[in-house]
């Protein structure tokens, strides 16, 4: 199951230059009018009034400071370095200057120089939450998670409630692996800003890579009363569903996934797995093809549609199907487990065989290799190496029910009846309710002339499943020998 993107914001902190110092030599209106333009946020109009303002003072820190300020925001990235540089040397020192700065060789991606910047901020002001951030959100870009950490919570410590600095924690944390505590970060955001859609989908793809299936249905189900339209949210909340087994819900969401995105191979690929879970085998082949249309050589898609094709009895192109796994992937074991199932469903006993003596010397420590090579012996009359592969089979799994159960009729073949009831009672203390072992158990009893627990397995396994044809024959072919015995 896909773990939907998480949320990345990584908002650099632009502060604002203070504006006493502005020299009264120049038009104050340029400036003022510059101010008030900025904090409306008309970015260019403002540009334009505190270039006019330092046409009149070209030396002034403050105006410089403000000129390269609002080129920053507007992206002229140049062009805010060159003002806030000379900014830096026309002035005593500030700290605001100084992160601005970081803010525009970052935009470049001069990293040295922007991590200079805002450790001279922080010389200058140690308690600085937007330097403390920045740098934060620097470091965490390079991957030196340690001194990113530190970082991001001390521009908690200075404030405990900005909500961008615990999402960007969490997201470093994430990406560090440390799921638990990204998770705590997201959470503390979530109660700082609960309606937003994003951190909620991303807290809902934290607890489910934690495994906190419920606790994500209920994250993405928020995240998505706020915004419908969510797409990670919806893929997400249909995985969640899925995994605790709630299907028909899963197939609801997860085609809405995939009507949104029908080239996201997640989305596809999790619809499949939901409508297989429903036997839905047809519509679950249809969302697996579609899943390999973007990605054809996806060795579990390739696995979970020869599944599919094979639950359909489609045997020819589930082996077809099987064998492209085993290319792209060789060392799936399911994929050749099924394409042997697959051979021998289609009367290709001898290939079959083969394929199983392959699969069993690529697998040598896997019982069910083992099984599916002791009975492709038992179903074609080698009774003797199929013994041998179904000893070898409990070897690898001591009590396995299947592997006793046959056991018990090569030996019943043989007419050694107390060791067949040895395997079949051995098979019934794995699984009590194993009707075949129970059935043949009554048989053996039978062959062997106790006819009153011969009776008592018959009616046993009808217990169990009252329209079980076997059971149902034996114990009326013993009822007239019981009838003709003498009293």
């Amino acid at each position: 199951m896909k773990v939907c993107p998480s949320l990345a914001v990584v908002i650099l902190v632009v502060a604002l230059v203070a504006s006493t110092s502005y020299a009264q030599t120049s038009d104050p209106d340029d400036f003022q009018r510059g101010l008030e333009l900025y904090e409306a946020g008309n970015f260019r109009e403002a540009k334009a009034a505190f270039e006019a303002a330092l046409g009149l003072v070209p030396n002034d820190p403050v105006v410089l400071a403000w000129c390269g300020t609002v080129a920053l925001q507007l992206g002229e990235t140049q062009r805010a370095i060159e003002c806030l540089e000379q900014a830096a040397n026309r002035s005593e020192g500030s700290h605001v200057i100084y992160n601005n700065l970081g803010n525009a060789y970052a935009e470049i991606g001069n990293l040295k120089k922007a991590e200079e910047s805002y450790h001279q901020a922080l010389e200058i002001n140690s308690n600085y939450f937007d330097a403390h951030y920045n740098l934060a959100n620097l470091m965490a870009r390079q991957g030196k998670f340690v001194v990113a950490f530190n970082e991001y919570n001390r521009a908690l410590e200075i404030s405990p409630n900005d909500p961008e600095a615990h999402i960007n924690f969490g997201y470093a944390l994430q990406r560090a692996g440390e799921t638990a505590k990204a998770t705590r970060e997201y959470e503390a955001a979530r109660k700082i800003q609960p309606k937003n859609a994003a951190v909620l989908s991303t807290l809902g793809s934290l607890y489910l890579k934690s495994g906190n299936n419920q606790a994500a249905i209920e994250a993405y189900q928020a995240a998505l009363a706020v915004d419908a339209n969510l797409a990670d949210a919806r893929l997400g909340l249909g995985t969640a569903l899925y995994n605790v087994q709630r299907y028909a819900e899963a197939v609801s969401h997860l085609q809405q996934a995939a009507q949104a995105a029908p080239d996201e191979f997640v989305a596809q690929y999790n619809l499949g797995l939901a409508l297989a879970a429903q036997q839905q085998y047809q519509q679950a082949e249809a969302a697996y093809n579609q899943a390999l249309a973007g990605e054809p050589g996806n060795v579990n898609c390739l696995i979970n549609l020869g599944w599919v094709q094979f639950q359909q009895d489609n045997y020819e192109q589930a082996s077809t199907t099987f064998r492209e796994a085993i290319k792209r992937g060789p060392r799936r074991e399911i994929a050749y487990l099924y394409l042997a199932r697959s051979l021998a469903k289609v009367g290709k006993n001898a290939e079959a065989l083969v394929q199983w003596q392959l699969t069993t010397k690529r697998f040598p420590a896997s019982f069910q290799v083992r099984l599916g090579l002791a009975n492709a012996y038992y179903d074609g009359g080698e009774k003797s190496e199929a013994l041998a592969e179904y000893l070898q089979v409990l070897k690898l799994e001591p009590g396995n029910a299947e592997a006793h159960n046959n056991i018990g009729l090569i030996f019943l073949d043989r007419q050694d009846v107390t060791e067949a009831i040895v395997h079949f009672k051995a098979a019934l203390e794995t699984d009590p309710q194993y009707i075949y072992a129970i059935n043949n158990l009554g048989a053996a009893y039978q062959q062997q002339g106790n006819l009153d627990k011969a009776r008592q397995q018959y009616q046993r396994a009808l217990r169990i499943n009252p329209n079980y044809q076997p059971a149902q024959e034996n114990l009326e072919q013993l009822q007239p020998k019981e009838e003709s015995e003498p009293s």
